[in-house]
């Protein structure tokens, strides 16, 4: 149950994170740049590929573990 309650929690992160990136991206990159707007569906690929490219997401949980513990992440989790 914890799993589906963090899986769910995690795509409404990944969710907002899209919508603030396509925000971002369409109020700037059509007027400065003159490049077309994007749909949400692209917005994530983008993410997505910059995310392969440079690594973004595992660090992020590798460090969270050295910084915080095992101990203390397996209490939270339960």
């Amino acid at each position: 149950m914890e799993t589906l309650i963090g899986a769910i929690i995690g795509l409404i992160i990944l969710a907002i994170i899209t919508l603030i990136f396509r925000w971002l991206w369409n109020t700037t990159m059509p007027d400065v740049f003159g490049l077309k707007s994007l749909t949400f569906g692209q917005s994530f690929k983008i993410l997505l590929i910059a995310s392969k490219l440079f690594g973004g997401g595992t660090r992020v949980i590798e460090r969270a573990h050295e910084v915080v513990g095992e101990e203390a992440i397996e209490q939270a989790a339960g």
